[in-house]
Formats: C-alpha cells, structure tokens, sequence
C-alpha cells in the first residue's frame, strides 16, 4: 500500500500548473460506442465530445501505434475511449506536449488530462484528479550499474536524466539537501522534453541513470532488453496517476464516478492486461 495512498486517493485533487510551453499540438477524433441515453455529463468543451489532452510519446499509456503517427493507442488512450463511451459521446484526443497538457487543460482546449501525470502533494492546487493507477519513480540504468542503486541517496553525485517540467526531475532536485547531510555531492540533474531523450543520455553514456514512473521503466527496460534495467527498490510507489479536470468544473464528479464504475465492472483491468500492465496496480478504490 503507498505511504501516501489516502492523501492521492482522492477522488479531488489539485495538480501544480507544468511549465507553460505549448509545443506541437493536433487533434483526432473517434466515434465512441453505445451508451445508455442521459450519462452524458454537463460542462464538456465541445457537446457531445469528451476532449482529451494527452501526449503520445509515453508508452505503455499512451503513444503512436505506428510510432510517429497515426492511431494513438495505450493504457490511458484506451481508458479514455472507454469513458467516452460510458458516457455515450465521441473521443478526441488533443495532442499536446508534456509541459502543455496543464495549461491547455486551464485554457479549456480539453475537458480532461490523461497523461501519466501523478496526484502528488506539490500538484493539487490548480485542478482535481480521479485516481487511475499506482504509481511511483523507478531508476532505470545499465545493467552492470544497475545494483549501485538501492536508495534515492545513491543517486547523490551521480548525473541523472528525466523529462522537463516532470515530477520526477523535482525529486531528483530535491535530494540535495539529503545528499548535502550525508556529505554528498548533489545528483546532477540533465533534463530532457522527451522520455526517449532520457534513454538515449543513458545508452550514450551521457547519464548514469534516469528517473522515470515505475509503469514506463519497465516498459523501457523491455524495449531495451540488455542494456537497460530497474534498479529494485529504490524508491517506493509512493503516489497514484490520475486523470485531472479543472477545479472545481462540474465534469470532475462525473470523471470520477465514470473512472470508477470502469474499475468496477472490469474494463480498465482488461485495458491493462492488453498493454502488459499488471491490473493490480489499478486498486486505487
């Protein structure tokens, strides 16, 4: 069970505003199956359309399928079409950069944020958020270095790639003052605005290692079978994704409540089982 599981299970959470860079953004969208008349709910952007900001460079939760274009598949791509048909409406996917995805949630280009984004205490000022999944950071790293890794502090002067403007570059900034204490250099913290850009410092010797989710190191790892390996235990699944509306909006209870009965009637542990994910890590109700 997380340390901090009652704190990110609720169902309202308020997420810090990510760096304000728009990057490259599209849209596409999709007929959404059946639904019973009326689960439709009140203040979407576009009626009849439930939008979602999302960034599909992230597998397994969300990317291209053919890599570079084309149909958007993953964890919480699927998610989202199964919300929309819950509620009876079309999907459309507004495809945004990572930093992007908060401010263009704010300035209503979206009804709803799927991104892998975690429900962490420094986040919930400016948005709720409906659990999806447990989550936490996840040390990835060569593999004859990977058992140099056992504890946050052993990343104290080493250098260390994650993506801008994530939370997971915030945790790695925040180990100075513990590295400090232990008469430790500070981790030298690279940044990059893509996950894959994280991978390659570490393949190309520019990282020692990177700091990602637990759900996409592990995915990494896979895709990189021999040079790549989660170094175990290091941090804990200390937090939860979920997926975020603004404030206050009165679509928040209704995500919420849809995300819900989807766990329950058992279409995201079947969502997950598709993309390798173990279903156990949506017990978040």
């Amino acid at each position: 069970m997380p340390k901090h599981l009652g704190l990110a299970a609720m169902a309202s959470a308020a997420v810090l505003s990510l760096a304000a860079c728009g990057g490259s953004s599209g849209s596409a969208e999709e007929p959404a199956g059946s639904a019973a008349a009326g689960d439709a709910p009140a203040g979407l952007v576009n009626e009849g359309q439930a939008t979602l900001c999302i960034d599909p460079e992230y597998p397994p939760l969300e990317y291209y399928e053919d890599g570079s274009g084309g149909e958007i598949v993953g964890f919480d791509a699927d998610a989202g079409r199964a919300l929309a048909e819950h509620w009876g409406v079309e999907v459309k996917f507004e495809v945004t950069a990572f930093d992007g995805l908060m401010p263009g949630l704010q300035s209503r280009r979206c009804d709803m944020i799927l991104g892998g984004l975690y429900m962490s205490e420094d986040r919930m000022e400016v948005a709720d958020a409906a659990p999806i999944m447990n989550a936490g950071p996840a040390v990835l790293a060569a593999p004859e270095n990977a058992s140099d890794f056992s504890s946050p502090t052993d990343l104290c002067g080493r250098t260390v790639a994650a993506q801008a403007a994530s939370s997971n570059a915030a945790r790695i900034a925040a180990l100075e003052e513990e590295c400090t204490a232990d008469g430790k250099d500070a981790p030298r913290l690279t940044e990059y605005p893509k996950t894959a850009e994280t991978v390659l410092a570490v393949l190309n010797g520019k990282a020692e290692a990177l700091v990602e989710t637990n759900v996409a190191a592990a995915y990494m790892a896979t895709q990189n079978e021999g040079k790549l390996e989660v170094a175990d235990g290091v941090f804990e699944t200390d937090t939860q994704f979920g997926v975020f509306s603004r404030k206050g909006d009165e679509i928040s209870p209704a995500i919420a409540d849809g995300m819900k009965a989807l766990y329950d009637d058992g279409t995201l542990a079947e969502i997950a089982e598709k993309y390798n994910l173990d279903p156990e890590i949506l017990d978040v109700y």
